[in-house]
């Protein structure tokens, strides 16, 4: 176990509540955004991973949706009961169920991926290039420490 300090904020509270905070209101500008699109942040996610993927496993979309598999179930059959996507048997592998966008779904798709730009565009207003930048990356290599193993 490391004997450092943990490192505090310039506001004197801790950093990963810093970062909860700041989750938390991107998530909420998001989720207003969205709201015209009529999907949530997760299911933007999962339109959007479809859209770049369309033979995107259940599993893959739930890592994308940082949902577990079972939500990624319920929230196929919203998507699809909603008119977003249609999911249909592959012809050549009876137990693959293939899952496209339908123009409403690439609509919202679209939509989303405008909304989640204006909200960065928004959260990143305060930044300079060089700082945003170094932002992404200091996050990533964050993300990077906690993955398992190390």
């Amino acid at each position: 176990m490391s004997t450092r300090k943990m490192a505090l904020s310039s506001e004197g509270g801790w950093i990963g509540y810093g970062l909860k905070i700041v989750q938390h209101r991107l998530r909420q500008r998001l989720e207003a955004e969205l709201s015209e699109a009529g999907v949530s942040a997760a299911q933007n996610a999962v339109l959007l991973a479809i859209r770049d993927n369309p033979r995107i496993s259940n599993a893959a979309l739930a890592r994308a949706a940082f949902v577990t598999p079972q939500s990624m179930q319920g929230m196929l059959v919203t998507l699809e009961r909603d008119g977003f996507i249609v999911r249909t048997p592959h012809p050549g592998h009876g137990r693959i169920i293939m899952t496209e966008l339908t123009e409403k779904g690439l609509t919202a798709a679209h939509a989303g991926m405008i909304a989640a730009e204006t909200v960065e565009r928004q959260m990143l207003a305060g930044l300079t290039t060089e700082e945003a930048e170094l932002l992404g990356e200091l996050l990533q290599r964050c993300a990077k420490a906690l993955e398992p193993g190390n």
